[in-house]
């Protein structure tokens, strides 16, 4: 069986987070080959890093490369997650971490149970930014309180342990995706990510105004998000009836609704209208100005 899927995981100081989620992949026909582990440095994970090298290296898990991936900030070893600076240097981690694994065309099997609620967060962010469409979160609950004193690795027969999906709302499409992946700079990575949104943003509008609408309807639209004037006052400056912009508006506002996909067919109205295309506009004639 080709092994060809990895669990990155958060450490806490209970390293049996990461044990547990492992036996349950596994145990769902997972072909987990690689388990990379995110810790910080501090005194307090040390315990919980010892115990997890020494159940690897027991070869309780033959078949599967095991690596500790340290959060390094400027001045080394983050002890924890305590300042911006070291949130930076855990995102930098998480990011080249999911990046690498993507890049050797692994599926990525992402456990946002260990560590710091940060880590949780930026685990999140890495993966909104470099996700593709098989890739998974995954978080593990566990029902039952550890029996007596101890704190197994693995899970007994008669404990509930639960492992529920993370839904990650993925930012990019695949191509996006493609060249984010072409740095290894998070804030760069979000940067790209930012530009292409607000042009396939502007794009999707442009196709809206000079494709879908009538040529009628974009005049109404552009004179209204402009200077949002009423009926009466778009049917004054476009020489038309009342009626005619009442008309107009409706097929507008029908076709605006489908664009945006929205299912019950309500647009939203006139002010959703002019949310959505003041600053595209306003853009627009601000481009126009420089150009002349």
């Amino acid at each position: 069986m080709r092994r060809d899927q990895i669990l990155v995981a958060t450490l806490s100081t209970e390293p049996q987070g990461v044990t547990r989620l492992l036996d349950w992949l596994l145990a769902q026909g997972h072909p987990i080959g690689e388990v990379a582990v995110i810790h910080t440095g501090g005194d307090v994970i040390r315990p919980a890093i010892a115990r997890l090298d020494a159940e690897f290296a027991a070869g309780a898990y033959p078949g599967i490369c095991y690596r500790r991936v340290p959060v390094v900030g400027r001045h080394g070893l983050v002890a924890d997650i305590l300042s911006e600076e070291d949130a930076g240097a855990l995102l930098r981690t998480l990011y080249r971490t999911l990046q690498a694994a993507r890049q050797a065309g692994l599926t990525v099997h992402l456990s946002v149970t260990g560590g710091r609620k940060t880590m949780a967060i930026y685990a999140m962010v890495a993966a909104q930014l470099l996700f593709g469409e098989h890739d998974r979160a995954w978080h593990m609950i566990s029902v039952a309180r550890w029996p007596g004193g101890e704190k197994s690795m693995h899970a007994g027969p008669d404990e509930a342990v639960k492992v529920v999906p993370v839904p990650v709302l993925r930012w990019a499409d695949a191509a996006t995706v493609a060249a984010v992946l072409e740095t290894d700079d998070p804030w760069e990575a979000i940067r790209r990510q930012q530009a292409f949104a607000l042009s396939e943003a502007a794009r999707q509008r442009r196709v809206f105004l000079e494709h879908i609408l009538t040529r009628a309807e974009r005049e109404v639209v552009e004179l209204l998000v402009r200077e949002g004037l009423d009926n009466a006052g778009l049917a004054q400056r476009l020489h038309k009836s009342e009626k005619t912009i009442a008309n107009q508006l409706t097929q507008i506002y029908q076709k605006f609704a489908a664009w945006r996909g929205f299912p019950d067919g309500s647009s939203g109205g006139r002010a959703a209208l002019i949310a959505e295309f003041a600053p595209y506009l306003a853009a627009r004639i601000g481009n126009s100005s420089q150009e002349s």
